[in-house]
């Protein structure tokens, strides 16, 4: 997929936070903040924006199991974000308005470029059903999906996601973790389940967005 920007900036006109529906996630976002929109060239469609930070996001990634709490709280602020896609329930009239275009937008057209190659599937990005919503953040790099009642965060260190109250699924170097809907915890350290896993979530994200939400609830669904 062959992504391109068009210099029509938005700016943020006052700092605020947005709390997603699944209560798991805020994120807050600063006055004069930029956004560019993400075009896909080959349908000349928008699919997103580039925001030139700061973002702030917030995570409660900790659930409650028989064994006390596992996971972690997620406290990061990140600059230079790609959010898909184009309606995000926290970009509202009311808090951007169109400016003047840009006297350089070559820095912007670098992180989008690095991103594309990042797309293997041809329609990674569907324009159809909107599930949820995704972030690609740089400084440190991080990817996440948030949707009405999961949060997935996928980075150089975990790969980590929890559905509603109880329920959470926890990848690091060296173990996984899975707590059920009944507090069950397993853990493994067996470098083969570890490493299955980790190609499993890999192949899930070459797929269409719209598809990698529903494909996350199918680990879940085996927890």
């Amino acid at each position: 997929m062959r992504l391109y920007i068009k210099n029509r900036p938005l700016k943020i006109t006052h700092s605020f936070e947005y709390t997603f529906n699944n209560k798991q996630v805020k994120i807050s976002l600063s006055k004069n903040t930029i956004l560019l929109p993400i075009f896909d060239e080959k349908k000349n469609r928008q699919i997103g924006y580039i925001l030139d930070g700061p973002v702030g996001i917030i995570a409660d990634l900790l659930v409650h199991s028989q064994e006390g709490a596992v996971g972690e709280l997620i406290d990061e602020i990140y600059s230079n974000v790609l959010l898909f896609p184009v309606n995000l329930p926290f970009l509202t009239p009311d808090h951007v308005k169109e400016i003047q275009p840009l006297e350089d937008i070559s820095k912007h057209e670098e992180i989008v470029k690095k991103y594309r190659v990042q797309i293997v599937h041809e329609e990674y990005i569907s324009y159809e059903e909107r599930e949820g919503v995704m972030i690609q953040t740089y400084n440190p790099s991080s990817l996440w999906f948030i949707s009405k009642d999961s949060t997935f965060l996928i980075d150089t260190e975990e790969i980590i996601g929890r559905r509603e109250e109880k329920k959470l699924f926890w990848l690091v170097k060296d173990s996984f973790t899975t707590v059920n809907n009944k507090g069950h915890v397993k853990s493994t350290k067996d470098l083969f389940s570890i490493t299955k896993v980790q190609k499993t979530v890999h192949r899930i994200l070459d797929t269409p967005l719209t598809s990698i939400f529903s494909r996350f609830s199918e680990i879940f669904a085996s927890i």
